[in-house]
Parts: structure tokens; C-alpha cells; sequence
């Protein structure tokens, strides 16, 4: 009775919950890089022309909410674990295929590809606020320990004036890369405003460094000329192995993953946020 009177209060007036949300704008971004074509069959040569593009961009831009609880260590210092969740907005991409054959006919392909992330998981912070009574600003470091995915759709659309083809064709895959945990840096500035007795608000500028490698990567759906062939893939059609290092013998299975070397996609970004935290003690 004594321990539930007199210490239980105490340890409860040191925590705090918390709840936010803000917007990820996309830093330290990868490169993703491609290829657009132009060829042209004459009777005796052909002529290539190759135009590269480089999209430099960070997969969890986008909305993001946070929520969670944190404890006072001493008066300046206390520990927070928050969950997060970025709803991560999509990236668009196109390149371009033009071809005149040797009859002046043209074959005209454009391909469009969506690339989107998922990006959701815990920040554990410590936090240090400087003294006040109303206005208190504040700083925050720590580790993020991330779910990270992607998801890769493509597009292609093709249009020719020749007589003996249809007039459009085209394709389209969806590629998913395997889920993985990352792990990141969280730090943050802000200043928060007591407007109601143990009831505060916050606006704060946020940094999150983060990376995710995939293991992997398998085809969901497959469709040429309108007709889905996803099933009538082999193992090495359909899978992607991401590796360190591999020979032309290691692709050679239909009944192994394609070997790859490993792709890296940026989730790095900085975020603005506002948010409420309910303190247990004055």
C-alpha cells in the first residue's frame, strides 16, 4: 500500500504520450538511370542513337504520422520510442523507343514506370529541453529501425504506321522487392508551447537518414500483347537474386533467380511536423 501511494505517482509523473504529423520532403536521393533510343534501318547499316537520363530521387517523401510515449530521466533529458508510418508518394519515370525501318515505316514505343515505397517502424530518441515556463525549445538524436519495401510497375505502349501490324500493342509487369529491415538515424529540432495545464503543442524540423538494399525481387504479374504469361515464367525469368558478385555461369538455371548486382533506394528525407503531447505533471 505504501509503494502504491507514495511511489507509483511519482514514476507515473514522468511520463508523456505524443502524436504528430508532417510532411518527408526526400534528401541524399539514389540515382536511377534511363535508357531512350532512336533507330533508323537503312539498307546496308543501322544507325543508333542512345539519349540516358539520370532520376536522382527519395522514396519516402510524403505524409507521415507518428505517435508514441516518452519518460523524463531528469529535468532536461528524457527517452522516447515512437511508431511511424510515411505514406510514401509515388515516382514517375518514362523513356522512349523510336524506330524507321528501311521502308520509312515507324515503330514508336514509350514506357512509363511508377516506383513507390513503403516505409514504416520505431524511432528511439533522447530528447534535451531547455529550460521554460511556456516556450521550451528542444533537441532530439537517435536510431530508426525500419520496415522499408518497394513496389516497380511498367508501362510500355507501342504504335506503328506499317501495314502489316496492328496499329498498338504493348505490355506491362509489376515488380515487387522483398521487404527488408533497415536501420537509420533520427535527429530533430523544435520548440514546443504549453497552451493548455500539462497539455502542449510542437513544431519541429526533423532529418532521417535512412537506406534500404533489397534482397530481392519476383514479378507479380507479367502481360504481353494483352495476354498474362505471368504463370509460363521460369524461376530465372520471374526472380531477381540482388548478389555481390557473380559470373555469367551463375544466370545460366531456369531454375535460379536472375543474379544482379545490388540496387540501393534512398528513404533519407527531412520532415516538418506538428504535434500535441500530454505531459503527467506540471
Amino acid at each position: 500500500m505504501l509503494f502504491t501511494v507514495v511511489v507509483l505517482p511519482m514514476f507515473a509523473q514522468k511520463f508523456y504520450l505524443k502524436g504528430q504529423i508532417g510532411y518527408d520532403i526526400g534528401i541524399f536521393k539514389s540515382q536511377k538511370i534511363f535508357l531512350s533510343e532512336t533507330i533508323i534501318e537503312y539498307q546496308d547499316s543501322t544507325l543508333f542513337k542512345d539519349f540516358y537520363q539520370s532520376y536522382r530521387n527519395s522514396y519516402a517523401t510524403g505524409v507521415s504520422f507518428n505517435a508514441g510515449l516518452g519518460i523524463t530521466i531528469t529535468r532536461y533529458l528524457s527517452v522516447e520510442l515512437t511508431g511511424f508510418y510515411t505514406i510514401c508518394r509515388k515516382q514517375m519515370f518514362e523513356s522512349t523507343i523510336n524506330i524507321e525501318d528501311v521502308n520509312g515505316y515507324h515503330f514508336n514505343a514509350s514506357e512509363e514506370y511508377t516506383m513507390k515505397g513503403g516505409c514504416y517502424g520505431i524511432k528511439t530518441d533522447l530528447t534535451f529541453t531547455l529550460p521554460g515556463k511556456e516556450f521550451r525549445p528542444y533537441s532530439r538524436l537517435g536510431a530508426i529501425l525500419s520496415i522499408m519495401s518497394m513496389k516497380e510497375s511498367m508501362r510500355m505502349h507501342i504504335m506503328t504506321d506499317h501495314p502489316y501490324y496492328l496499329p498498338f500493342d504493348g505490355m506491362e509487369y509489376n515488380l515487387e522487392y522483398k521487404t527488408r529491415l533497415g536501420v537509420g538515424m533520427n535527429l530533430a529540432i523544435g520548440l514546443e508551447y504549453m497552451f493548455l495545464k500539462r497539455l502542449w503543442i510542437y513544431v519541429e524540423a526533423e532529418g532521417n537518414i535512412l537506406n534500404y538494399m533489397p534482397a530481392g525481387a519476383s514479378y507479380t504479374s507479367y502481360i504481353v500483347s494483352r495476354q498474362d504469361i505471368t504463370n509460363q515464367l521460369t524461376v530465372h525469368e520471374k526472380e531477381i537474386s540482388y548478389v555481390d558478385s557473380y559470373s555469367d555461369s551463375d544466370n545460366q538455371s531456369q531454375n535460379e533467380p536472375t543474379k544482379r548486382m545490388p540496387v540501393k533506394f534512398s528513404f533519407s528525407s527531412i520532415g516538418f511536423n506538428l504535434g500535441l503531447k500530454y505531459t503527467l505533471f506540471d
